[in-house]
């Protein structure tokens, strides 16, 4: 708990995202009412890397934030599992959600065995979608845009296409279905879709990312949306409305999501229960379907409107009625009404009267100006304002007064228009202005490098031109490099270079800047008493992680978050880079005499094994000599693994030397991946290898092994040889000291080693 009020942290994928924006903008806004911190963990996909390696590399690097969720800092923790872990199979999301079980969890979009869920059931928007096509269209051939197969919602949409269709007799066959990634490269997928289904009539996608793709497609091939097929996606994205045409698509309530999740977490901990809950979906219908702008007048019930309520209350129900039961629903239709209201008394008059068109334009302006447009977006108002025009005209029979309702309509457009236009304006301005104060991060570090101080004070300046309302920058003592799926053991400690808030601004150092890691929130510098929502972001480069970058800010700044974290990375990395430059300096005192004797011995050594690409018996032992007798290492404990392959000489004499090789090359491997990169890992010869690590965690030399195990026996499971390529191990505990010789720790391995190897299986052979 901070500032007296409760933490709730969310996961979510980067920030960039819309969906997983949309999200956020709800929490944040529940986070507000509730008077509770939010704190945002934006990491990327889980696993990601190994979907799109080529550019998502180093996205693993943003994963490693969730693990700074912890119990003491956090009250509560929001999973957005369908954004997050949509590469990975439920045992793994399992696996992942146990490490983090002190803390009472809310999955979001998925259920996860042993935790409540907050979810959207898709079935009825995209069911009353679906038969909109069937039954008002009379579309016969429809087609799907799915999502990964592996994905729960994707399915689940799918499930309801099918189901839906049968319903109405209406046959599916496999090619009238493809699976996307949920992004909007898509284009690919529908221009497949469209050739194995050249008389297809209508198409729908399970989110509306997907449908930006099929509308670049379908535009290709001069496929009119809406006349000659018709188009619905889901999630009723905030771009949606501003496609052309505007997307018929299904209300997936996500604000609401972020919002009911932070509402919902809380009230559970109070109560001691948890349980799951289920958000509905609705039907969101706009052109792109087939239907006309003023679809909503062709049957409106003009005969029974009496009153203005009664006018009212149907174009509420009729034009906003999928906002109605949202949690902004009744902000907005108490501005949106008051300006109808205005309009249509004047609208259902006997005779032709001016519109009071100032007052009209000015309570449009509070409207498009106020925070509900979050939600509710000023194109999404105007989209309302078009279609509330249709009935207003349906209304007028009388041409003097349907003239007077056009020029009052002409000034509504205009004043939409020049706020639009306004804020692209503002939008590009504010976007250029981040983009140079993040730059200029950079700039003034490679200008300031040498002056530490001057430096982080630049960056500070810069970080508040970016809206910030306040920030913390976190350095470890040493760059380090983490798993390739971003999961490690968060360092106990990290030094807070520098930070400002509403109270103080600072540059620190000296030991009183080191903050234990559960405390980054919360500690004697942050001082934040108001509420806030902060986000948590790595400052890395490349596989180099070296901190933490800690922002209070809102969803309207998040934007600039990711790039200001970039170019903290470059300025950190260069900050590295210039103290190494003064380490190397330092170093340059030894003889030149010395310099030229260690170079002509690096020259001559080949310290690596050419067949596994391992260290060789003098690498090894060179470096493993030099941390040793390393001053700084005096004391800290440390360990040797011997290990040798079991039965090399029956593998070679019964399947040849290649598979030998085979053998040796995957027993380098497994001791590789088992080890962490600073670890050494050699071969000394013929079937035996070495391996030296330093022990940070009592547990570690038992964790070594056991994954060397595991992965032993994952092998053997999957690689389809006749025989077990295992290994013996052994090791050998000692503290670094001048005085040990490495050939008595390697005679205490290989005595640990030969007996282990008496509780080995008596044949290689499976």
């Amino acid at each position: 708990m901070t500032n007296n009020r409760l933490n709730i942290g969310l996961f979510i994928c980067h920030l960039d995202n819309e969906y997983a924006n949309e999200i956020c903008k709800g929490a944040e806004y529940a986070a507000k009412e509730l008077d509770v911190n939010l704190i945002v963990f934006p990491g990327m996909f889980l696993n990601a890397s190994f979907n799109d390696p080529e550019n998502e590399i180093y996205d693993y690097q943003y994963n490693s934030v969730f693990y700074y969720a912890k119990k003491e800092n956090l009250d509560a923790l929001i999973v957005s599992v369908g954004t997050i872990a949509s590469f990975i199979s439920q045992k793994s999301i399992e696996a992942f959600l146990d490490t983090f079980k002190d803390i009472p969890i809310l999955t979001l979009e998925s259920k996860v065995s042993g935790y409540p869920c907050l979810q959207t059931d898709s079935t009825a928007g995209l069911r009353d979608a679906i038969e909109h096509l069937i039954i008002h269209h009379n579309r016969k051939h429809i087609c799907f845009v799915a999502g990964r197969k592996t994905n729960e919602d994707a399915l689940e949409r799918l499930n309801v296409y099918r189901t839906t269709m049968k319903a109405h007799n209406i046959p599916v066959t496999e090619d009238m279905i493809v699976y996307g990634d949920y992004s909007e490269y898509s284009r690919e997928i529908v221009g497949k879709l469209l050739d194995d289904n050249p008389d297809a009539d209508a198409i729908i996608f399970s989110n509306d990312q997907m449908a930006i793709g099929g509308y670049q497609e379908l535009k290709s091939r001069n496929i009119r949306i809406g006349a000659d097929i018709s188009v619905i996606g889901f999630d009723n994205s905030p771009g949606s409305v501003t496609m052309v045409p505007p997307l018929t698509t299904v209300n997936a309530n996500t604000p609401a999501l972020g919002y009911r999740a932070v509402g919902k977490i809380i009230q559970d901990i109070k109560a001691g229960e948890f349980c799951s809950s289920v958000l509905d979906s609705h039907f969101v219908k706009r052109l792109s379907c087939g239907c006309s702008l003023h679809e909503n007048t062709e049957h409106m019930p003009i005969d029974s409107f009496s009153t203005v309520s009664d006018i009212l209350e149907y174009c509420d129900d009729s034009i906003l009625g999928n906002i109605k039961n949202s949690f902004f629903g009744t902000i907005v239709l108490d501005q949106i009404n008051s300006i109808w209201k205005d309009i249509i008394e004047i609208a259902i008059l006997p005779k032709a009267k001016p519109y009071p068109k100032n007052l009209i334009v000015d309570k449009l302006m509070t409207l498009l100006s106020s925070p509900v447009t979050s939600f509710f977006s000023v194109t999404n108002i105007a989209f309302s304002f078009r279609c509330f025009s249709g009935v207003i005209i349906a209304l007028i029979n009388d041409p003097d007064k349907r003239s007077e309702y056009y020029r009052l309509n002409s000034h509504i457009t205009s004043a939409i228009a020049q706020f639009l236009s306004t804020s692209l304006y503002q939008q590009e301005h504010d976007s250029k202005t981040g983009s140079w104060s993040s730059i200029y991060i950079t700039r003034d570090t490679l200008t300031y490098g040498t002056d530490t101080a001057k430096t982080f004070s630049s960056m500070l300046a810069k970080l508040k031109d970016l809206g910030f309302a306040a920030s913390y920058l976190y350095a470890y003592d040493e760059p380090v490099a983490i798993q390739p799926d971003g999961s490690w053991k968060t360092p106990d400690t990290l030094y807070l270079q520098a930070f400002y808030n509403p109270k103080h601004t600072a540059v620190l150092s000296g030991e009183t800047r080191r903050i234990a890691s559960t405390d980054i929130f919360d500690n004697e510098y942050t001082g934040f008493e108001d509420r806030f929502t902060a986000v948590i972001v790595p400052i890395f480069t490349n596989e180099q992680h070296h901190g933490l970058f800690v922002c209070n800010t809102d969803v309207d700044h998040f934007g600039h978050i990711y790039t200001t974290s970039l170019h903290l990375g470059a300025s950190f990395k260069y900050l590295s880079l210039l103290k190494e430059q003064i380490q190397t300096k330092e170093q340059l005192v030894m003889s030149l005499s010395e310099i030229h004797e260690k170079n002509e011995l690096l020259n001559h050594l080949s310290t690596s094994d050419e067949l596994t690409g391992v260290n060789n018996r003098r690498g090894l032992m060179e470096k493993v000599e030099y941390l040793i007798n390393k001053p700084a290492n005096h004391g800290r404990k440390a360990m040797l693994l011997f290990a040798d392959m079991d039965s090399l000489k029956i593998v070679n004499d019964k399947f040849g030397h290649n598979d030998g090789d085979f053998a040796l090359k995957n027993i380098a491997n497994i001791l590789m991946t088992s080890f962490r990169a600073s670890d050494i890992v050699g071969r000394i010869g013929g079937d035996e290898f070495v391996c030296f690590a330093f022990i940070d965690d009592l547990d570690f030399p038992k964790t070594v092994q056991a994954r060397i195990q595991e992965l032993s026996n994952e092998l053997n499971e999957t690689c389809g040889k006749p025989y077990y390529i295992e290994m013996s191990v052994g090791v050998s505990e000692f503290s670094c000291d001048p005085n040990i010789k490495i050939e008595d720790l390697l005679s205490q391995a290989d005595s640990a080693l030969y007996s282990n190897k008496r509780y080995k299986r008596m044949s290689v052979l499976k």
